[in-house]
């Protein structure tokens, strides 16, 4: 059998039909020149893995940040919408009484 293929675990035929994937792991002893090499490939992944771990922790910091950001941002385009009405208000008022005719009696 030829287990490079995909075929295997493909939904071409059905999607509702289950599959069952069986793998077989063999596990031994290195060859003794391969244990340093081993080692130091854990500890490449170790260091990787604790860069991605402070990769992760920047961007949960910066995703906060702009949360932030972006709700501040928000409630001032409310805050300068309300000024902007109270602007216009006042000049319609200041404006009318400027229109308006004065009788004196």
């Amino acid at each position: 059998m030829d287990f490079t293929r995909l075929d295997l675990v493909s939904n071409r035929m059905s999607t509702m039909t289950p599959k069952i994937v069986m793998f077989t792991i063999d596990i031994g002893e290195a060859p003794k020149g391969q244990d340093m090499e081993k080692e130091a490939h854990q500890n490449n992944l170790e260091e990787m893995i604790s860069e991605l771990a402070v990769a992760m922790t920047a961007g949960k910091i910066h995703g906060a940040i702009n949360n932030t950001t972006n709700s501040r941002v928000v409630l001032w385009s409310f805050f300068e919408a309300l000024v902007l009405v109270a602007m216009i208000l006042g000049q319609i008022y200041y404006l009318k009484s400027f229109f308006e005719v004065q009788r004196l009696i």
